[in-house]
């Protein structure tokens, strides 16, 4: 039976006893049931109380079921209405079908029967709240695992809509934006959870072996093959198959990976049965998919079959909001795994965090607070931010970027040599004199003596971190 639980059901209905009788079994499957004893006295109440949907007599006094139902179109056309009645003279009844009335059940009612008419009648507004309630956890998952932020907000609810529908999915963006991962949510939330969800690394999988990683061969097809072997896409049957850097798929295999996409059918390698699964399929690509159908490297009617739908993930330097509670969620789980405290994360860290560009978006973010959180005393400042992302390959900045001079000519002494390294390191750290000291592998009091024996005062305006 329907899930009637989150329904406000307002019944109009002036006969005492009846609508009294019938207010107290809806109370039994809905979550409120509000009365009126005629349409003017239940015009009142919609505005403040907001029903989802109105059961209504058709003849009553005041006010009948027919003007309430013409009201009502104007003023909550999207509520839907349902006539409880005896009466049934035809004009009547032809008039309330002009006006849109979702049903009508007779007097004397049958419960079975009523509960069936508000269950068909509802059914858009249900699926309204399941979808609201999938976006709602799927944001708060997206949350606390990729970032929160408006742009992350569309993606949950751009995801919550596909998730229960069988529709192929497109994930696009960067490496490291956490398709994968969205995938897996997209997986979890949909009618398919308690099976199977087999990931295929289209990029790695050799290319004379990757037909037969997917749709798996039969017994001495080729050297080495001495027993038959399941495919993944037999083992993601009733499941989701995760298709991830979708654009390395070989030429050759595309026009069959099309017609497994398309029909569900596959022939295992050697093999003249045919076999058929029922998966539903999210592909994912940190390339223009697009683009290499229009320089020729992927099928067109591939790229059309698997973009039921696309989903962008976002790369991290476009939401730099969402980067320190991330980083926070990452150094947690991190410490976790070592046993150890939380370090504090100062204030200078999470500046510079929000400021990099983070190339390797999520995936590099996690590696640059692993490391930190490995190397951290009881915590974590920029400078040690700074150093692990270097580590990381965060881009260094150039000589000309660092607007510095080349190096003094030759002949010259190893002080003016200290001064020159010196001035650069300033320069490349942004003149934060504790940054440099630790880049330089140097205690930060015998940096700050150097400095002063060659008079370099370039970081005196800026924070010592």
């Amino acid at each position: 039976m329907t899930d009637l639980s989150n329904l406000t059901v307002l019944l109009v209905e002036d006969e005492d006893e009846l609508r009294q009788e019938t207010v107290a079994f809806l109370e039994l499957y809905c979550k409120r049931v509000i009365q009126a004893g005629n349409g003017r006295e239940a015009l009142s109440m919609i505005d403040a109380q907001r029903p989802d949907l109105v059961i209504s007599d058709i003849r009553m006094p005041v006010m009948d079921g027919l003007e309430l139902a013409a009201c009502l179109n104007v003023r909550r056309p999207d509520m839907p209405v349902i006539f409880c009645t005896a009466f049934t003279e035809t004009g009547y009844l032809l008039k309330a079908i002009e006006l849109g009335v979702a049903a009508f059940v007779r007097k004397p009612v049958d419960t079975d029967e009523l509960l069936a008419v508000i269950a068909k009648a509802v059914l858009p507004l249900l699926q309204k709240f399941e979808i609201n309630l999938l976006s709602a956890e799927l944001t708060a998952s997206m949350g606390s695992q990729m970032g929160d932020s408006p742009a992350h907000r569309a993606v949950a609810e751009q995801a919550a809509r596909v998730a229960r529908t069988p529709f192929n999915v497109l994930l696009g963006g960067e490496t490291g934006t956490g398709k994968s991962r969205l995938a897996t949510i997209i997986h979890a939330m949909s009618s398919r959870r308690d099976a199977a969800f087999v990931t295929v690394q289209m990029g790695a999988l050799p290319l004379n072996l990757v037909e037969s990683e997917l749709f798996g061969h039969v017994k001495g097809v080729f050297t080495g093959a001495d027993r038959n072997r399941t495919g993944l896409a037999e083992a993601a049957n009733g499941g989701t198959m995760f298709l991830d850097d979708i654009e390395s798929c070989p030429p050759e295999l595309q026009a069959k990976l099309l017609r497994f996409v398309e029909e569900k059918k596959f022939t295992p390698l050697g093999s003249t049965v045919e076999k058929k699964v029922d998966v539903r399929i999210i592909a994912a690509s940190n390339r223009n998919l697009m683009q290499e159908v229009q320089e020729g490297r992927f099928r067109q009617d591939l790229y059309y079959r698997l973009t039921d739908t696309t989903i962008i993930m976002p790369p991290l330097r476009e939401t730099p909001a969402a980067i320190a509670p991330l980083a926070m969620k990452l150094l947690r789980e991190t410490c976790d795994e070592l046993g150890r405290g939380l370090p504090f994360l100062d204030q200078g860290a999470v500046g510079l965090l929000g400021r990099m560009p983070w190339p390797g978006n999520i995936r590099q973010l996690k590696s640059v607070i692993r490391r930190a959180a490995l190397d951290a005393g009881s915590f974590i400042g920029e400078a040690d931010i700074a150093m692990h992302a270097d580590a990381c390959g965060h881009p260094k900045k150039t000589s000309t970027d660092m607007g510095t001079h080349a190096p003094p000519p030759f002949p010259c002494g190893m002080d003016e040599l200290e001064c020159w390294s010196l001035k650069q390191a300033l320069s490349y750290c942004d003149g934060k004199r504790m940054k440099t000291a630790t880049m330089l592998g140097m205690n930060y009091y015998t940096f700050r003596r150097r400095l002063e024996k060659h008079g370099i005062t370039a970081g005196d305006d800026l924070p010592e971190y």
